[in-house]
């Protein structure tokens, strides 16, 4: 196979610099500044979808959704998976939530971002994430207050006169994780909310992606290692593609289509996803320093599509299940899989 090294610079400058004006109003919530050293559908999915939605809060096809960045494309693709998709990809989404609290680590959460100094917003989240992992009817009460509480403080932070760029990804991250838990384990309320910050995720996720971006082209943050730089960018590339596709599958369990399939198409990904849990020697001794070829998700399941064999783990796998025209053409050569 001929792989080539893709820039993401050259697969996002464009995207990005149309979308940064709507980027700057689109968030529920004011958008973080940053200082200059920081730089009705398928009822088989489990999600009772018979409640009534306000037009502001749904996911798609309003006129504010419309001025989004991740709903920009002037003609997008709309797409649908059939029930065991949706059901599979919703059941890796909330076994990360439990991944996270007993591994410290997640499909796009690095197991070394927060080891020694883990920032505040970090520490709630797992917090939340343990009680979550042990939620039952008697508990279920005191974990959404909970969760709703540390929401509260999450979006308050978007106020704050700086960001660096450690707090973009662990912020973003943190969402992340609530929505999962608020819109494919919640109850009616929890996803009404969960719909009202799609706006501001989408916001503080096009951020993330840009800094990211920035971070490959610039000699940025000089007092990381090589290999911490990369763990960091890797980072960000995964949580902007859990990001899209937690609210690619809730609009397709929702909804029964999803249109973020050409926004999605552009996402780059590691080619080598077996470096994510490599150590730090490891990773020297297999890259070279250099990190991994990346592809876009279009031109990843056209590779697999064509027989090209790659080391799948639980991130890749979501990837490839989500994809409905890739399903039965050959098994799947997992590393490794969340149970």
């Amino acid at each position: 196979m001929r792989q080539v090294r893709v820039s993401e610079a050259e697969k996002t400058s464009s995207i990005v610099a149309d979308d940064q004006a709507s980027v700057q109003q689109a968030s529920l919530q004011a958008a973080p500044r940053y200082n200059s050293q920081s730089i009705q559908g398928p009822s088989q999915s489990g999600i009772p979808l018979d409640f009534p939605i306000d037009a502001e809060l749904e996911i798609r096809g309003s006129s504010n959704s419309e001025a989004l960045p991740l709903h920009s494309f002037p003609f997008p693709e709309l797409t649908t998976l059939n029930s065991e998709q949706v059901d599979f990809c919703i059941g890796q989404f909330k076994a990360c939530v439990l991944q996270l609290v007993q591994q410290n680590n997640s499909p796009f959460v690095h197991s070394l971002s927060y080891q020694h100094t883990p920032p505040n917003l970090y520490q709630d989240l797992l917090g939340v994430s343990a009680m979550y992992s042990q939620k039952t009817p008697q508990n279920q009460t005191i974990v959404f207050a909970m969760l709703d509480n540390r929401i509260s403080t999450l979006v308050a932070s978007s106020n704050s006169s700086a960001w660096s760029m450690e707090d973009t990804l662990v912020n973003v991250q943190a969402l992340v994780v609530y929505q999962i838990i608020r819109l494919f384990d919640g109850d009616i309320r929890q996803r009404a909310n969960a719909e009202r910050h799609f706006p501001m995720l989408d916001t503080w996720t096009c951020q993330l992606r840009t800094l990211a971006n920035n971070l490959m082209n610039d000699n940025l943050m000089t007092h990381w290692s090589l290999y911490e730089r990369w763990v960091f960018i890797e980072s960000s590339r995964r949580t902007v593609m859990m990001s899209v596709m937690v609210q690619a599958v809730y609009a397709v369990a929702k909804e029964g289509v999803c249109s973020l399939v050409p926004f999605l198409a552009t996402l780059p990904i590691s080619v080598n996803g077996v470096l994510w849990k490599m150590s730090e020697e490891e990773w020297w001794q297999c890259t070279l320093g250099l990190g991994s070829d990346l592809l876009t998700y279009q031109e990843f399941m056209n590779e697999w599509d064509r027989g090209t064999t790659f080391q799948t783990d639980a991130f890749e796998t979501i990837l490839l299940v989500a994809c409905k025209h890739k399903l039965g053409h050959r098994p799947f050569l997992p590393t490794q899989h969340l149970s």
